[in-house]
């Protein structure tokens, strides 16, 4: 656990870079400092680790006050991954993520074995091909995955991350958030990660500490902060579209409609056509004998003959039960139906997603923000 008690930081010149914050964070939780440039989030996460010197105040880490402990001892306890990545050109992949397992005098052997791991762990595969390339050999996003890893070397019980997906294109971001949420989900690290990017800090943080001219403005949920913004700062900075923002906290399986009404593919025509008009709708999905999900029968596609595999329309874009809302919504609008079929690993059709389930969702979120 991290405990952070009235922590100031003032430098020479007089500038108060951060005043009074005290928040706590608990043992595998992920904490984002999130603020705009200038709020003293990047100053607060380097107190943690003593690259900055605090002015007042205390930091405890697991109840030990840090100034009572060797600098570098704490540090070799704190994987610490930033922007710029700061891998060493000169030294291999594999080196680099052994650069505090050797300062800790691991064992070959050992060493060896965990860059194996942490290589696979952030899907650089296979270890033994990556371990020997070198930074320039890598793209922006594999150099991050490298940098997480070196961060990751000794198995730190603490994580400190200053805007490390900060540099690289919007898609790979987004890749190496969901990967880094997997990695979490399994290794469970206590986390503090700094960035100014709201939806960044939704997406991944347990928790939020909005940071204004260096002091904590509100420490909350992402749900908390969204539906329940302290002051005008806290919803002006969090935007207008919060209630859309929120849907990334929620999951398709929360919302869909389970065990939707389907047709086989090997069904008759005349067949399928008699269950859409007792059923009073235009769509249905179509599925194999074993459930898998294959495709949409439009009933403006129906003819007198046949069967139902030779007039269905395949589908072009899936979701599973674990999509978050936001991205399930996306693909709605790539649907050739706008409805959405949601499949499990193995291709079957555990349930829908429609725009008029998801304008329900929608209405009751917009309900509780008025009542905020």
């Amino acid at each position: 656990m991290i405990r952070l008690e009235e922590v100031t930081k003032v430098y020479p010149d007089g500038t108060e870079a951060v005043r009074g914050v005290t928040l706590q964070v608990a043992k595998g939780e992920f904490c984002v400092l999130l603020g705009p440039s200038g709020c003293g989030k990047t100053t607060t996460l380097k107190m943690i680790n003593r690259l900055i010197p605090l002015s007042s105040g205390r930091i405890t880490v697991d109840g030990v006050d840090i100034y009572k402990v060797d600098p570098n001892d704490l540090r070799r306890g704190i994987g610490y991954a930033i922007q710029e990545i700061g891998l060493f050109p000169h030294m291999t992949v594999g080196e680099n993520i052994a650069t505090v397992p050797r300062l800790l005098r691991w064992p070959k052997e050992r060493i060896r074995r965990r860059v194996e791991e942490l290589l696979e762990l952030v899907g650089l595969v296979p270890p033994e091909e990556f371990s020997k390339k070198y930074p320039a050999e890598l793209s922006g996003g594999q150099r991050q995955r490298v940098g997480v890893a070196r961060a990751l070397g000794a198995d730190p019980p603490i994580l400190l991350m200053d805007e490390p997906f900060g540099a690289i294109d919007p898609i790979t971001r987004e890749r190496l958030q969901d990967e880094f949420l997997r990695i979490q989900a399994e290794i469970k690290k206590t986390i503090v990660f700094v960035t100014h990017d709201i939806n960044e800090a939704v997406k991944l943080g347990d928790r939020i500490a909005l940071m204004r001219e260096g002091r904590l403005v509100q420490y909350a949920t992402p749900a908390e902060l969204l539906a329940h913004p302290k002051d005008g700062f806290v919803r002006d900075f969090v935007g207008a579209d919060r209630t859309l923002k929120a849907l990334r906290l929620l999951r398709v399986r929360e919302v869909m409609e389970e065990k939707p009404p389907t047709v086989e593919a090997s069904k008759p025509l005349a067949e399928a056509r008699e269950r859409l008009e007792r059923l009073g709708v235009n769509f249905l999905p179509v599925v194999d004998r074993e459930g898998r999900f294959l495709g949409w029968l439009n009933r403006t596609n129906l003819r007198p003959e046949g069967r139902v595999a030779e007039v269905m329309t395949p589908y072009s874009v899936l979701a599973t039960p674990d999509t978050p809302l936001n991205e399930a919504l996306s693909l709605m609008f790539e649907s050739a139906v706008g409805n959405l079929a949601v499949v499990d690993g193995e291709g079957r059709l555990r349930g829908l997603l429609t725009f008029r389930r998801l304008h329900e969702v929608l209405r009751e979120s917009y309900r509780e923000e008025g009542q905020g």
